[in-house]
């Protein structure tokens, strides 16, 4: 027999071979997303600090801290549910798993509408100054990712009541956290900068 007439590859047989579900895609496109969203939060940081440094008056108004504050504590708490939820869900269970959610959800909403609360509440507008320019386009930045991040959740919320999720197949409940646990380092990243050193 020579080399052209040789088979190289096995036979199929009688039976379709049955291809297996490729994983990981949705984790890839989250981990492009989360860099392509970090770059911008980093664009606005060192535009701010770029500003902030050529400014003999910075900031010109005062912001409170007590709300900030709060947010960035449901913040934390969010960080701690969404893992909860990949915790359960790694272990088959389902119940946990939209119980913790469910709690992330409505943490993030909760964050979502004091950050609204306290952008309403400014006694500056969005063109007084430089740094009041700032301060929205940075809190607007985090409230849409946070929005962004609800509709992910609920999606995911509702393909695990669905029961489209288990311990071996929960690819896309993992991305979803990974984009809400950026979300959350944005957060943390703005009340730092708006509000621990500004």
């Amino acid at each position: 027999m020579s080399v052209a007439e040789e088979t190289l590859a096995l036979e199929a047989g009688d039976a379709p071979a049955a291809a297996a579900r490729p994983r990981g895609i949705s984790n890839v496109a989250t981990l492009f997303l989360v860099t392509a969203d970090f770059m911008v939060l980093a664009g606005l940081v060192a535009g701010y600090y770029g500003v902030r440094s050529q400014s003999f008056n910075w900031p010109p108004v005062g912001l409170g801290t007590y709300l900030p504050t709060m947010v960035a504590l449901t913040i934390v708490m969010t960080v701690i549910t969404v893992q909860w939820a990949i915790w359960s869900i790694r272990r088959d269970d389902q119940r946990t798993c939209l119980a913790a959610l469910g709690v992330t959800i409505f943490f993030a909403l909760a964050i979502l509408n004091a950050q609204w609360y306290g952008l309403a509440h400014l006694n500056f507008g969005v063109g007084a100054h430089t740094y009041g320019t700032f301060v929205y386009i940075l809190t607007a930045f985090h409230m849409a990712n946070v929005i962004a991040a609800i509709v992910v959740l609920v999606a995911v919320l509702a393909r695990t009541i669905g029961g489209e999720f288990s311990a071996d197949d929960h690819d896309t409940l993992t991305a979803a956290a990974v984009f809400w646990q950026f979300c959350n380092v944005a957060g943390l990243v703005v009340f730092a900068v708006l509000y621990l050193h500004p």
